[in-house]
């Protein structure tokens, strides 16, 4: 099957071709960027053109990857296209237009498959994310290419979710256009306040620093995308105007200083959520929880080895923790500080740290023989060193020189550090003879 990806050398088109391709399909992305596209061919072993017709052509499944604002256009230009009994796709964030458009211009016997993934490009897979389809009429939902779609997002672990694209439409204007709309004018009214960000945050309550963290991750995301989600769903201007209403209300009933009037709306707003609210309480008080406990274990970290991630591009910086100041981590980095910011990275788990060390630094390491009766359990006395130490055993030998009821046992320790090997082996050597082993000899380090 070949999938062509309209869009396909950035954003989530990107993301939809590496995915696709990783799991054996054969992919054709387009974009206007010849030198963008050259190299996504060459990263992700798909196939790059300019044209999109081209690509349109060779397709069984053509994903419409653009703009919400160029949508519409795209399907008119490119959707007599698509052969007859292939699939033509978008996944943009609204579906009334797209899904009207693609009835329109499309062949008679192309299948219309009006999708919307509710994540992003940063998304590592599919598994628990949202899809939802807005097929247009019943007939569709019976159609084998919907089911064979929503069978493959479903197999790859996402929930999939089915609606009427007016519906979807009305949802996604709450969910995503005023969910913006509010943190963004939010963001403004700072701005036009002049508050100091920064300066505010020392004065902080919790739901205070968890809003400025949303209004921060909206605010600097693209403006361009945010714009289109405001202006391109038909359903926005209700919400909006809903929005306004009530701002004004309230407005009006703090003027008035009117606290009956102010308890009721919220005493009714209330209501209407239910056991939602006792929900948002419990969610936000992990959010919170989770900041404060993030940095509770890094300090807890000064003066110890560490681990952190970042958070988007996952590399790694490994050292010891100096300290935590504001927002920022100190790392020792070999000798040098290295300044990191909380908001942007991960500690490390021991384990993931045990695994990345091992994956990625050189280690060092000394064999060390002792002498143990025969009847001993090598894998008690390996479980409990192991706890202590990064060690394997790599010899068990019986017969001469080794004296009757005797067993040789030679292990090997590890370090990272060349020079913490000494330590490790002395330290190793009084726990094997408080067991009952004999040390018999030691080699000398060995890289």
């Amino acid at each position: 099957m070949i999938i062509s990806i309209i869009g396909g050398t950035d954003g989530l088109g990107k993301w939809f071709a590496k995915y696709l391709s990783s799991k054996g399909y054969s992919v054709i992305v387009s974009g206007r960027d010849k030198e963008k596209g050259e190299a996504v061919e060459k990263e992700l072993g798909v196939i790059y053109t300019q044209d999109n017709i081209e690509a349109t052509k060779k397709g069984d499944i053509v994903i419409l990857a653009v703009p919400i604002n160029i949508t519409e256009w795209m399907i008119k230009e490119l959707a007599p296209h698509v052969r007859e009994n292939c699939v033509l796709m978008d996944i943009t964030s609204i579906k009334e237009i797209p899904t009207k458009a693609m009835l329109k211009y499309a062949k008679k016997d192309t299948f219309i498959m009006p999708t919307h993934p509710m994540f992003g490009p940063s998304t590592p897979s599919l598994r628990r994310q949202v899809v939802i389809l807005t097929p247009p009429t019943k007939e569709h939902e019976n159609n084998p290419w919907f089911i064979k779609i929503k069978n493959f997002f479903e197999e790859e672990g996402a929930r999939v979710i089915i609606i009427p694209p007016e519906k979807h439409d009305k949802i996604m204007g709450v969910v995503q256009g005023l969910t913006h709309y509010s943190y963004i004018v939010l963001g403004s009214t700072l701005r036009e306040l002049n508050i100091d960000i920064k300066e505010s945050r020392k004065y902080a309550s919790p739901i205070y620093e968890l809003m400025i963290n949303i209004i921060a991750r909206i605010i600097g995301q693209n403006p361009y995308l945010y714009a289109d989600i405001q202006m391109h769903n038909p359903q926005i201007n209700d919400i909006h105007q809903t929005f306004i209403n009530e701002c004004e209300k309230i407005k009006e009933i703090v003027e008035n200083n009117d606290r009956e009037a102010f308890a009721k709306l919220m005493k009714e707003s209330s209501k209407h959520f239910g056991n939602e609210t006792i929900k948002g309480m419990n969610y936000s008080d992990k959010a919170v929880g989770a900041i404060t406990r993030e940095v509770d274990k890094l300090k807890k970290s000064i003066g110890k080895e560490a681990g952190l991630k970042h958070a988007y591009s996952n590399k790694v910086h490994f050292g010891i923790v100096k300290d935590v100041v504001d927002d920022f981590i100190i790392l020792d980095k070999q000798g040098k500080d290295l300044k990191l910011s909380i908001a942007n990275t991960n500690l490390m788990t021991k384990e993931e740290l045990k695994q990345w060390k091992e994956a990625n630094l050189k280690k060092y390491y000394n064999d060390i023989s002792f002498l143990f009766k025969d009847n001993i359990d090598i894998d008690i006395i390996l479980e409990l060193l192991k706890s202590k130490y990064n060690i394997e055993i790599i010899d068990v030998y019986k017969g001469a020189p080794i004296q009757e009821g005797y067993k040789s046992i030679t292990f090997r320790i590890y370090s990272f550090k060349k020079q913490d090997l000494e330590n490790l082996r002395s330290s190793l050597i009084r726990t094997v003879e408080n067991i009952g082993g004999i040390k018999r000899y030691n080699t000398d380090i060995l890289n």
